[in-house]
């Protein structure tokens, strides 16, 4: 029997998690967790360009620095030196920085040498099929901790993603830079599991391009409560929901499954859309319904968004973080990869829980109330302008002068022809001037014929009612729907052939009346309201 062991091609390895990532930032974000595993207290990013016009990433830290074999580790593929604790554990994250033209590591030890580390054009390497190499030089001029230097990452518009807004707005939201361990801070059992719960270092950000910088405590930022809110002058639908914000929790949930200590943490807020506005900087086609909803996180630091566990489709008016240390990532830390573990799903049924019982029912009574009370107040305000509208262009319109029937004004519309139409055969001075119709059995819209009646032989007579009589035409009417056509106006050519469904139809006159006329010879008589009652009522 033979005995081989399998070959693993580093270029390739190598290559695969370079480019194994979602958003270029991620580079940022493996760069911070490794300050943070170094105990720093303080993280610099800085962006600015080099001698080559290369877009320059230094991410600098006052920590604990690196050892030789912590560099080599740095370099090598799943060769990973951390604790259990800290956030960094695969030895996968710093590959990321491998797409690239150059790195290069400064980084000393408390009471030990330094060191600078370089590996040229490593991204290239990759590209010709040659695992990168990197030298180490021994240094006796650095202070405590570690700069990275990542020259001429490679992605397009690379400034689209490395400039002081979006860099500060990713670093608070999907960073250690910006984890919301600080909450749950008082829980002891977690201190076990999760490194510095009550320590945050300063995070400096200093992009040389735009000259802006700024200086910020590592947390994930909240809107801060207001329950009770103020008016916005400038939204006329939503004037205090939008200025809203209620926060829920801390929720701490635990239990032993297999023997194995289980936990989820969840903390977030209910809130207007002024407040979410507050905490975020959206990319450019992102939206705050992209951006907000549940997020999952692990070491307090978001990674993948879960709104299917929330079961609502309003979703994006929350902000809610759950973490949990029993999530298992995969390599890019973008998402689980233990999601049929019991222990998962342990945790995704008291997340719907805690919605369920203690958040939602909390949201509807106030926040979505108070939405539906400015909705109900709004469309009354709509309505009212509305008819004060409608009025001011009402007067404009002209006067029937017809003393007989109480209708002041020319009809506008279909409904109005109809309403004219009925006024006039209620009263028996006008009634007179329909002779083919008699009365009105019944009216509706929505029916394919709007009104039943009945003739002068007190049949059935089917009476399709139209402002102008050319849109008996655009609606599609069926000929065998009607018998007559009462209108305000015939716009229509006589002799000209029309069709509808198939059908032919032309205008035609005998004497003064018209008719609809049928390829068939069916006959539907028009009857005009303006030309009856010009005829009777001259001025």
């Amino acid at each position: 029997m033979n005995v081989f062991v399998p070959k693993v091609q580093a270029v390739a390895m190598f290559k695969e998690i370079a480019l194994n990532i979602k958003n270029p930032s991620e580079v940022v974000r493996e760069g911070i967790s490794n300050c943070y595993d170094a105990d720093a207290k303080n993280i610099w990013i800085i962006i600015k360009r080099d001698l080559s016009a290369d877009l320059e990433i230094i991410i600098r830290d006052d920590g604990n620095g690196m050892r030789i074999d912590d560099i080599h580790s740095f370099f090598n593929l799943g060769d990973s030196k951390k604790v259990l604790q800290n956030i960094g554990e695969k030895g996968l994250g710093t590959k990321t920085f491998f797409k690239s033209k150059k790195i290069v590591i400064n980084t000393k030890c408390c009471d030990e040498s330094g060191y600078t580390a370089t590996m040229e054009n490593p991204w290239q390497n990759l590209l010709d099929g040659k695992v990168p190499q990197y030298k180490v030089y021994d240094r006796d001029d650095l202070e405590n901790g570690t700069e990275i230097i990542i020259s001429g990452y490679v992605v397009d518009n690379p400034e689209k993603y490395f400039n002081y807004y979006n860099l500060k707005d990713y670093i608070l939201w999907f960073t250690a830079g910006g984890n919301y361990k600080n909450i749950f801070a008082n829980y002891l059992i977690l201190q076990n599991k999760v490194k510095d719960m009550n320590k945050s270092p300063k995070i400096h950000i200093k992009d040389e391009i735009l000259d802006k910088q700024c200086q910020m405590t590592g947390v994930h930022q909240f809107t801060p409560p207001n329950e009770n809110p103020r008016e916005d002058v400038n939204n006329k639908k939503y004037k205090r929901s939008v200025n809203y914000c209620r926060a829920f929790g801390p929720f701490h949930k635990e239990t032993t499954i297999n023997g194995e200590y289980v936990s989820l943490q969840m903390y977030g807020t209910i809130s207007g859309v002024n407040c979410r506005k507050k905490i975020c900087k959206l990319k450019q086609s992102e939206t705050y319904k992209s951006r907000f909803g549940l997020y999952l996180c692990k070491d307090f630091i978001p990674f993948e968004k879960a709104n299917f566990l929330l079961g609502d489709e309003q979703y994006y008016h929350y902000h809610l973080l759950v973490n949990s240390q029993n999530f298992e990532l995969t390599a890019d830390r973008n998402s689980i990869s233990n999601m049929d573990d019991i222990k998962v799903k342990w945790i995704f049924s008291q997340i719907q829980e805690i919605f369920r019982e203690s958040i939602k029912p909390i949201a509807e009574k106030e926040y979505f109330s108070m939405r539906k009370e400015e909705e109900e107040a709004f469309d009354a305000e709509c309505r009212i302008r509305a008819m004060n509208q409608y009025i001011k262009k009402i007067d404009l319109v002209d006067n029937l002068y017809i003393n007989d029937i109480p209708i002041k004004k020319v009809p506008q519309s279909e409904y109005e022809v109809a309403l004219l139409f009925a006024a006039i055969l209620s009263n028996e001075n006008t009634k007179i001037l329909i002779e083919d119709i008699m009365n009105i059995i019944s009216y509706s819209g929505r029916m394919t014929t709007d009104t039943i009646c009945t003739d002068s032989d007190n049949k059935i007579a089917l009476v399709e009612i139209e402002y102008k009589l050319s849109n008996i035409f655009k609606h599609k009417h069926p000929i065998e729907t009607y018998d007559y056509v009462v209108c305000w106006k015939i716009d229509l050519e006589q002799n000209v052939i029309n069709q509808v469904n198939n059908v032919k139809t032309i205008l035609v006159s005998e004497g003064e009346e018209k008719y609809i006329v049928t390829e068939k010879n069916k006959k539907m008589k028009v009857i005009e309201l303006s030309s009856i009652l010009n005829k009777q009522y001259r001025r």
